[in-house]
């Protein structure tokens, strides 16, 4: 995703519309984002990898600037200053952009272009020209957000996490836990899947931290349902652990945390389901730093989970201390030091992510698994570091792992 500096031929004949007709050839534009949807995407001739993406902001009352938020050298503020439309209200920005992909984005009006992004984090809006969105929900009394997305021409379909009438589905079911660990009760959701039987073979059980973001963002009981019902893997429960405002220190390779979910949350879920003690039929998996605890749980309780799904894992974390320049992935590090551990992978990351800290760590501890001779799948998906694609490589890695033979 590359920022298009010179003025395409949209923007120089919407300037010379502007300079003839004024407000008409205004109102004209705000009629075509609102019946076509923003942003325009358009072909550039003799590419046929990459399309042209142009964005309009409009503003209300006076603004000196707008950023845009993009989902890669988001924190290249020159970069992506949006440029004002003569002296209109009318702010844009243009990209070229590989036309098979997915990406979510913001705009950020009268930014104060400094490094503070906990500070821009409440300023940020959505797309008003556009309806494709993806709602966080407020937490602790905040207001909900939207982010607005694209679906580049020759992305490829959602299929697995759109769900089906026709099938049989499987169950959630909502349960407080207690630990000394926890400030207060957890929120935690065991899903089993239709046709669950006491009485039948132990079922395999999937752990998945962020458990919210996964059944509310990621659709993945629908996920399931449609494996399930597709063979594509075996009937699986599934421990949804809700994350809470202490997530970054629970998922940046907390033992407490660790000990929590093997020591209790494990044996709570066996104890009241028909649920298997195999490691081969047990996967923690986990998003960004959940895709990071997923493997140190993978390392540090091989003895519990035989499989380690990882998605987006943040794999440049460091803990204090580290001091090894020359490895840029401690959890690399960490497995290089000990001899092969029973455990299976899958691993992904967006071709859209941050090249040094998100993808090049992937690759990194992807080859360090390899040259270990574990048995990975690894995959670049066509999205960024959010959630428009992780159900779908929910899919793919579930498949992966336990798919039916």
């Amino acid at each position: 995703m590359k920022r298009i500096k010179e003025k395409i031929n949209t923007i120089i004949k919407l300037e010379e519309e502007v300079k003839s007709e004024g407000k008409i050839a205004l109102e004209r534009l705000y009629n075509r984002l609102l019946t076509e949807g923003s942003p325009i995407i358009e072909d550039i001739e003799g590419d046929k990898e990459n399309d042209l993406v142009t964005f309009f902001y409009r503003a209300e009352g006076d603004m000196e600037n707008v950023l845009f938020i993009p989902p890669v050298d988001m924190r290249n503020i020159q970069e992506n200053k949006m440029d004002r439309l003569l002296d209109t209200n009318v702010w844009y920005i243009t990209y070229k952009v590989r036309n098979d992909v997915y990406f979510g984005y913001y705009f950020c009006p009268n930014d104060p272009l400094d490094d503070d992004w906990e500070k821009r984090g409440d300023n940020l809006v959505s797309d008003k020209f556009n309806n494709k969105v993806t709602v966080f929900k407020g937490e602790n009394g905040k207001k909900d957000i939207e982010r607005p997305f694209v679906v580049m021409p020759k992305a490829e379909p959602r299929f697995w996490t759109k769900e089906r009438s026709e099938i049989s589905k499987g169950e959630l079911h909502e349960h407080y836990f207690e630990s000394k660990s926890f400030k207060e009760p957890r929120r935690i959701r065991v899903y089993t899947p239709f046709g669950y039987n006491e009485n039948t073979e132990p079922y395999g059980l999937l752990v998945l931290t962020d458990g919210d973001e996964y059944i509310n963002m990621l659709s993945s009981k629908a996920v399931l349902d449609n494996l399930i019902a597709d063979k594509k893997i075996p009937p699986i429960a599934v421990l949804f652990i809700d994350s809470t405002e202490t997530r970054m220190e629970e998922l940046k390779c907390s033992d407490e945390f660790s000990n929590t979910v093997v020591n209790e949350l494990i044996p709570w879920v066996r104890n009241n389901n028909n649920i298997s003690e195999s490691p081969e039929k047990t996967i923690i998996g986990g998003l960004s730093l959940g895709g990071l605890t997923a493997a140190y749980l993978g390392l540090k309780h091989s003895e519990v989970f035989g499989n380690v799904l990882s998605q987006s894992g943040s794999y440049w974390y460091k803990p204090e201390g580290y001091e090894d320049k020359e490895n840029s992935c401690w959890m690399s590090s960490e497995y290089e030091k000990i001899d092969k551990l029973p455990v299976k992978f899958y691993l992904n990351v967006g071709v859209l992510e941050a090249k040094p800290i998100m993808i090049d760590t992937n690759i990194n501890f992807k080859e360090l698994l390899i040259s270990k001779c574990y048995d990975v799948h690894f995959e670049e998906f066509k999205s960024g570091h959010d959630y428009l694609c992780w159900g779908e490589t929910l899919a793919n890695g579930l498949i992966s792992l336990i798919g039916s033979k």
